[in-house]
């Protein structure tokens, strides 16, 4: 058995009704069924019309939008759940949900007695009845409704109890819009298939479109530049189809920012089949998101990489020295200004900060510009498998004068060094020798038989060759005597007091009364076109005197020596007076008193006014000074009788006795006056007080007694020279009478031949 309808009139008793009732009561339950199926047709049909329209419109709503906007994966996404949630809700609420509502017997019945009021709640009233309990129901009252309701019921149409045409409309507009989704797969099939690659296999296959934009210069979406340079982003449309008015290009930090909008501008005409529009992005630091648009074409996901351009790393050069400065390997410091030597082959390696797929070293010619047409290529590299490098290495030379060296990077992401590396080779030129000597122990003039000691050092920059030292004869021949001492390759020879370069002018047969002019000359080893290099010390001039000239020059010299040293002892006794008179409250008048006031007196005199301690402090303080002048005074006065010792010595004039006067009795004492009495009065003038006045003066009348004692011996030396001035004019008379004895007797040999 088939499980009652629950839906269905209730079947009353048999015993209850008549068979002409229960006749009724069938054909009200026949009617309310029908309209209760009539119900239910009515909600699918309503349902799937609505269901239709809105898989048209979000089909039609979402192409447009993808179309226009040709959004990321992510919003199709949203859109398509969008779409499939707003369908489950209409199913639920236009379909689902009413077909689950329960229909009624009563609700029905209603619904038919709202459409036909010939009823007159007779159909409503017999269905309630006939579903009650018996024993609560007049059977005679529920025979009389049925009958009428079913009268009524004959002649009613469950068609006219709903609007038909409201629901041909709902279906018509469900099939049209069903079909123009069926008409497009048909007669576009390609554009259907691209929604459905985009919205439903999420694809990013781009729409076709009137107009074609390409990206140049874009790999993938992503084009990597130069971190901080000006970006030129080029875009080509299609000739051949629509050729948009404006394109235009936006841009943002793909850190976050807002979009920025620029106009690209034309980039000349129609050039084949593409029209160029071009925008330049200025100083790209970051990564950057891009979009263009132009007409109805859409460029996006576009990106620009900010990565670092290839730079140098580091520099390694390397000098291969020329044969004359002994060839080899010499590394040069690196900077952008290699100095090397000249004639030298150099070896240059670039290390680049990235690896690189491309580079290339060229030389540009002299006064040409880098990068121009005749710069010549002297390294290249091209990577096209394996592991690119970091570095490439060029070689030029030999170097004379200055080349410039260009060198260009491209790494592996495609980018190329904005400016070419530019490094400056300087020949640095073979300098010549420098001679750097004097003359030691002689002065202004020289006798024939002296010998010119040269003190000092000669160097060259890599090696000398050769040296030779020059003496040149007033309006004569020049002597060369070549310095054995400098041998080829020596980078310096030094001619100390020890042992320096002697040059002997007896053997050159001078007499007196001429002019020489020395000078030492050194050469270097360069091999190059140009030839060797001479460096020279300064000419020194002197005059070929004789013995005795010479001996007098000297000793006007020691008679010079003797007065400065005679001014340097009486400043010392000068102040050592002063001292001892300082507790005189006038001290001009102290002193030597045949001296005349001077405006110093005054001046003492006024600094001793008052308190006799103040003037000793003052004069204690003079001493000081007095003395340390002394001190430097003395020791050149020491070192000038040792010059004139060795130009003795050098004129081959030197005796023994002439030795121990100068050096011995003069010199010497004169050097340990110098170097430690008169320091040390110095010292302990500064250091003592006015109760120390008369130890001072103890000091200072001890050094004193040294001075004048070396004093006494440079006038018993000037006696002694008067003396051998007087021989020497003996000796001249002696001269002069041989010399009148000679030519007299040439003269009278003449007149006897001359006679008859």
């Amino acid at each position: 058995m088939s499980p009652p309808d629950p839906h269905a009139v209730a079947e009353p008793p048999v015993e209850a009704l008549s068979s002409t009732a229960v006749a009724g009561l069938q054909r009200l339950r026949a009617l309310i069924d029908d309209v209760r199926r009539r119900t239910r047709g009515w909600i699918w049909v309503e349902s799937a019309a609505l269901l239709a329209l809105a898989l048209a419109g979000g089909f039609w709503a979402t192409m447009a939008f993808d179309w226009a906007v040709e959004p990321p994966v992510w919003v199709r996404v949203a859109l398509l759940v969008a779409a499939l949630a707003a369908l489950f809700w209409l199913v639920r609420r236009t379909l689902v949900g009413r077909l689950a509502t329960p229909l009624g017997d009563a609700a029905l019945a209603t619904l038919v007695e709202r459409g036909h009021p010939e009823f007159r709640d007779s159909l409503s009233t017999a269905v309630e009845l006939s579903t009650r309990p018996p024993d609560g129901v007049d059977r005679g009252l529920l025979e009389r409704t049925i009958g009428e309701a079913a009268a009524v019921a004959e002649r009613v149409d469950p068609d006219t109890l709903f609007r038909r045409r409201r629901l041909l409309v709902m279906a018509l507009a469900g099939g049209v819009a069903a079909a123009t989704i069926v008409g497009l797969f048909v007669a576009r099939p390609a554009v259907a298939g691209v929604w459905a690659r985009r919205m439903l296999l999420l694809d990013d296959t781009p729409w076709p479109r009137r107009v074609h934009l390409v990206a140049e210069g874009f790999v993938d979406g992503v084009r990597k530049v130069a971190r901080g340079t000006d970006v030129d982003v080029v875009v080509s449309a299609d000739a051949s189809r629509e050729v948009p008015e404006v394109v235009e290009l936006r841009g943002r930090p793909v850190r976050g920012g807002g979009w920025r909008s620029d106009r690209m501008g034309t980039r000349g005409g129609v050039e084949g089949s593409r029209q160029a529009f071009g925008h330049v992005v200025k100083g790209v630091t970051e990564d950057m998101e891009i979009e263009v648009r132009g007409g109805d074409a859409r460029i996006r996901g576009l990106r620009l990489v900010a990565v670092d351009a290839p730079a140098l790393e580091r520099l390694e050069c390397t000098a291969t020295l020329p044969d004359y400065l002994g060839g080899g390997q010499r590394t040069v410091a690196s900077s952008r200004v290699l100095q090397v030597p000249r004639g030298s082959m150099v070896d240059v390696v670039f290390h680049a900060t990235k690896p690189l797929v491309a580079a290339a070293v060229t030389l540009p010619a002299p006064g040409a510009a880098a990068g121009g047409e005749s710069a010549e290529t002297i390294a290249s590299l091209d990577v096209a498998e394996g592991a690119p490098p970091r570095a490439i290495a060029a070689r030029i030379g030999p170097v004379d004068g200055e080349r410039t060296i260009n060198a260009s990077f491209t790494d592996v992401d495609g980018l190329a060094n904005r400016e070419p590396i530019a490094i400056v080779v300087v020949a640095v030129p073979d300098e010549p020798p420098q001679v750097a000597v004097r003359m030691r122990g002689i002065s202004t003039a020289v006798t024939p038989a002296a010998r010119i000691p040269l003190v000092g050092a000669v160097s060259d920059d890599h090696g000398l060759a050769s040296a030779a030292v020059s003496v040149a004869v007033k309006e004569g021949s020049t002597h060369v005597v070549p310095v054995d001492r400098v041998r080829a390759g020596a980078a310096m020879v030094e001619f100390t007091d020890d042992a320096p370069e002697v040059v002997t002018l007896e053997t050159l047969g001078l007499t007196p009364g001429g002019t020489i002019a020395v000078r030492l000359a050194a050469r270097d080893g360069c091999a190059l076109a140009s030839g060797p290099n001479e460096g020279a010390s300064d000419d020194w001039s002197l005059d070929v005197v004789a013995p005795e000239t010479l001996m007098a020059m000297l000793e006007a010299r020691e008679i010079l020596l003797r007065r400065r040293f005679e001014s340097v002892v009486s400043d010392v006794a000068l102040s050592r007076e002063r001292l001892a008179a300082a507790h005189v409250s006038r001290p001009a008048a102290d002193g030597d008193a045949s001296r005349p006031a001077t405006d110093d007196d005054a001046d003492d005199a006024a600094a001793a006014d008052g308190e006799g301690g103040d003037g000793v402090a003052l004069e204690v303080a003079r001493l000081a000074d007095a003395a340390a002048r002394a001190a430097g005074e003395t020791a050149e006065i020491s070192e000038s009788f040792r010059a004139i010792r060795a130009e003795l010595d050098n004129n081959r004039m030197l005796t023994p006795e002439l030795e121990d006067r100068l050096v011995t009795q003069i010199a010497e004492p004169l050097r340990t006056v110098a170097a430690a009495d008169l320091p040390a009065l110095a010292a302990a003038a500064k250091a003592a007080g006015p109760a120390d006045r008369d130890a001072l003066l103890g000091r200072v009348d001890a050094v004193l007694a040294k001075m004048r004692a070396v004093l006494d011996k440079m006038m018993e030396l000037e006696s002694y020279n008067e003396v051998i001035e007087i021989l020497r004019d003996v000796i001249r008379t002696q001269e002069e009478i041989r010399s009148e004895t000679l030519r007299r007797q040439r003269q009278r040999a003449k007149e006897v031949l001359e006679r008859p």
